[in-house]
């Protein structure tokens, strides 16, 4: 299933600025946010084949983990982020992210992974014209799919798994999922979940190029 929750890439709506309008009728961004395992990381592999490049803010994580030579555990993992977000404030994970982006990306379509708060949406706002998705799960499902998965920072419990979830909605993360723009409920097959997510992107690009052309011939 998903729901529009508000009309988005209406061509009216671009700033007067003529350098980040520009920006805006280059690029289409996508930002994925949801709850730990709730299915972003399917989303991203439908997106590459769609022709997106993906990039996931976690990889930033992993990176300065990396760089401090912590192991990637879901508790490292977490109190980086916090740590980030403390001395850099609500967007340092996402400005790391975007110098990324500026730096590597060669296509008008980009996916982000990882939405946590507000604020990171609107920096990347200024990539391109930016779309919220969030993707919503049950928490019996996600700590299921968690497990499965058996990645070095899934939960090794259910209580493990709440607490990553209370960490998570301590930097923003409900407002971002309540204000999407777009949502997707993953309540059935992971087949019926590819689905919704392939179509919903084909729309936004198909959106997104009219947008563009319109742009073009004003």
């Amino acid at each position: 299933m998903i729901l529009t929750m508000t009309q988005t890439l209406n061509p009216s709506q671009k700033t007067g600025n003529s350098e980040e309008a520009m920006t805006k009728q280059t690029r289409l961004v996508l930002c994925i946010t949801g709850m730990p395992g709730s299915g972003k990381s399917t989303a991203s592999e439908i997106s590459k084949s769609m022709g997106f490049e993906v990039f996931r803010m976690g990889d930033d994580v992993r990176m300065e983990a990396e760089r401090r030579k912590l192991a990637p555990t879901d508790e490292n993992l977490g109190a980086i982020m916090l740590q980030l977000r403390q001395s850099g404030g609500p967007i340092a994970i996402a400005h790391l992210c975007k110098q990324r982006i500026e730096k590597d990306s060669k296509s008008p379509y980009v996916l982000i992974d990882g939405i946590r708060n507000m604020n990171e949406f609107l920096e990347f706002q200024k990539l391109g014209e930016a779309v919220l998705i969030s993707i919503h799960a049950s928490p019996e499902r996600r700590y299921k799919f968690l497990q499965s998965r058996a990645r070095s920072d899934s939960p090794n419990s259910f209580q493990s798994f709440e607490a990553r979830d209370r960490r998570e909605l301590s930097v923003g993360i409900g407002e971002a999922i309540a204000l999407s723009d777009e949502i997707i409920i993953n309540s059935g097959s992971i087949e019926e979940l590819k689905r919704n997510v392939s179509e919903l992107f084909s729309r936004l690009k198909k959106s997104f190029a009219s947008s563009d052309q319109t742009e073009t011939v004003s």
